[in-house]
């Protein structure tokens, strides 16, 4: 997850560094440059990457659920054991 959230925030501060106007020649000649190919690459794997979160969202969800879940039910057993005797996963 943490792997994902890296990758957007670097493709998305790419996508907003060559989003950039750049200045037109005085010439009047229409130029094809490397940023608009870039700016163009860059758009459309942010397309691909939302479609992928999107498309795995349901199980990303559920594996959020899953870890609070289990942080839940850690802290509820550790509230119910007596002082004296703790489980050793109650220690931290």
């Amino acid at each position: 997850m943490k792997y994902l959230h890296t990758t957007l925030l670097v493709v998305f501060i790419l996508f907003a560094f060559t989003h950039q106007q750049a200045k037109g020649h005085d010439t009047g000649k229409v130029v094809v440059s490397y940023v608009d190919n870039t700016e163009r690459l860059l758009h459309q794997l942010t397309i691909n990457i939302t479609d992928e979160i999107f498309r795995n969202l349901p199980a990303i969800l559920d594996s959020i659920s899953a870890d609070i879940r289990q942080e839940i039910d850690k802290k509820y057993k550790c509230s119910i054991q007596p002082d004296d005797y703790k489980n050793k996963n109650c220690n931290d």
